[in-house]
């Protein structure tokens, strides 16, 4: 899991120019909501992602460095992504200084032991002849949903689209200028997409499964894996050989493995919630009613009710007066 911040604001100056001290308002701060009222541990709140892709540079990697997170999750790359994603980044570390580009600033310039990057590589959409700098390709795009299909809104458009980004970085391809074939490295590829993009248009959903269905068949595709951002950051901790991951199988040993998911044991037995109940809020300032769903199990093995309607979680009043509030510590 990773935290995207309380109050998701819309104005990304907000986020480019913040201090380490309010990253760590929104993101532990949701992550402390996240451990309050989904009684979710926080300590597995790993990662993040800043709101609109739009990262704080080196005060929002000072806040992840001295708060317990492992990784973000923010950061495109068209350098090595795009149309040259045969070249992807593997998630690494900023222990030393990063070779990554920075579409979107500022970006980190300093040494942050221990905190890793996932980098988001960017993705071709099909609406050709829009990007000034190379007319004969599609446009950018980081997110999924980001991506413009102009004309024939088909699933079989929308799968071909995502198996051409897919395979530049599994199979790679024929450089258009010197003919050479350069074969991908296999870098942990993403598909980041909002919910919203799969209602309203079938062929969104339809087209997402036929990739799905294609790259899970284990004949064409062995060594290929659909995991969280975290397992592949476990993996890069601790690499291991592919006869050693099929030997693991769906064995928790493996940083891709499933056994206690399917199981729905240890952590996933879904007993944690408690049952659910919602929670009524009247915003004074938005003159609005909100509602949101809480679990009825508070941490440390107690009970929960709602917050007051008038304490809304927010910043300054993450868990809303309820307790224990607790953040992550290891």
């Amino acid at each position: 899991m990773a935290a995207h911040s309380v109050s998701h604001r819309n104005n990304q100056t907000y986020w480019e120019h913040m201090s380490a001290e309010e990253w760590r308002d929104e993101m532990v701060g949701v992550r402390k909501m996240i451990g309050q009222f989904a009684n979710i541990p926080p300590c597995e709140v790993k990662g993040m992602r800043a709101p609109f892709l739009q990262g704080g540079g080196d005060n929002m990697f000072q806040m992840l460095e001295e708060n317990n997170f492992l990784y973000d999750c923010s950061w495109p790359t068209r350098a090595y992504g795009y149309t040259d994603a045969e070249y992807g980044l593997y998630p690494y570390t900023l222990d030393y200084a990063s070779k990554q580009d920075c579409p979107i600033a500022p970006c980190p310039e300093c040494s942050h032991p221990g905190v890793w990057v996932q980098p988001m590589l960017d993705l071709e959409d099909e609406w050709y002849g829009s990007n000034p700098n190379c007319p004969t390709c599609g446009n950018i795009c980081s997110m999924l949903d980001g991506c413009v299909i102009p004309s024939d809104l088909t699933a079989d458009h929308v799968y071909n689209m995502i198996m051409k980004n897919f395979l530049r970085v599994y199979s790679g391809e024929t450089d258009s200028e010197t003919g050479d074939f350069q074969r991908g490295n296999k870098a942990p590829w993403g598909l980041y997409v909002h919910a919203a993009w799969f209602f309203g248009q079938e062929y969104h959903w339809e087209g997402y499964k036929m990739f799905l269905s294609e790259i899970t068949n284990s004949t064409k595709y062995p060594d290929v894996f659909v995991v969280p951002v975290e397992a592949g950051i476990r993996y890069m901790q601790n690499p291991l050989p592919m006869q050693v991951l099929e030997n693991y199988g769906k064995d928790d040993r493996n940083p891709f493995g499933c056994q206690s998911i399917e199981d729905q044991s240890n952590k996933f037995d879904g007993s944690h919630c408690g049952g659910s109940q919602s929670c009524k809020f009247e915003l004074d300032v938005e003159r609005e009613t909100r509602y949101m769903t809480i679990c009825k199990n508070a941490p440390e093995n107690g009970r929960q009710t709602c917050p007051d309607e008038d304490k809304y979680p927010s910043l300054g009043n993450i868990c809303g007066g309820n307790d224990p509030c607790l953040d992550c510590v290891p």
